[in-house]
Order: C-alpha cells, then structure tokens, then sequence
C-alpha cells in the first residue's frame, strides 16, 4: 500500500510540475503549432523534459542515496540496495515522469495557434 501511496503521490507532484512549466511556455507551443510543427513534435519536446527530469532527480536520490547506504553497513541494519532495484527504480522513475506528462501533452496539443497573434 506504501508502495502504490508514493507511486501516486510522486506522479501528482511530477505532473503539477510539467504542467506549470508548460503553462510558462504556452505561448512558444503556439508559436511552435503556428509555424507548422505537428502534435508528434510537441509530444517529443514534452516527454523529452519528462526524461531530463526523470533522470535529474534519479541522480539526485543516488547521490543522497548511496551514502546512506554505506553508512548503515555498518550498523546492525543494513540497507541493501542491489543493482536490480536501482534499474528498477531508475524504469519507475521514468514511467512516473512519462505518465505525469499526459496532461501538460494534452494542453500544449490543444494550444490554438492564434494565441500567439493575440496581445
């Protein structure tokens, strides 16, 4: 249940995040849809900020994180974290942020171009 409580709490504060970056940019997506760019395009833009993201604060949580880890070793409780689980954590990391984009995908798609021509 723990599990599946951070897995929702972490793709709610992942998404307000790409949301709110993507309404700073809403007028570039307009400027982007008025010159011609298709909706692929906006996806790839949109998922490839995910993935920076994603990868950004895996990085960050590996760096707070393996020092944590030897240091218990030498404890009585030992916190283990083999290299399956840092892959499996890094894939999870990335599917939070990539399914997180889903509404920040679907505003900057349905930008109407005009906006941008609009004071």
């Amino acid at each position: 249940m723990g599990v599946v409580l951070g897995l929702l709490v972490g793709v709610v504060v992942e998404a307000q995040t790409i949301y709110a970056t993507t309404m700073d940019r809403i007028r570039e997506y307009g400027t982007v849809k008025a010159m011609g760019a298709s909706n692929t395009y906006l996806y790839k833009i949109i998922i490839q900020r995910a993935l920076i993201a994603a990868t950004l604060g895996y990085a960050l949580a590996l760096g707070v994180g393996l020092p944590v880890v030897r240091g218990s070793s030498s404890g009585e409780a030992a916190i283990l974290l083999p290299p399956q689980m840092m892959v499996a954590t890094f894939g999870i990391a990335v599917f939070m942020c990539i399914t997180a984009s889903v509404i920040s995908i679907r505003k900057a798609t349905g930008i109407d171009p005009d906006l941008v021509f609009k004071g």
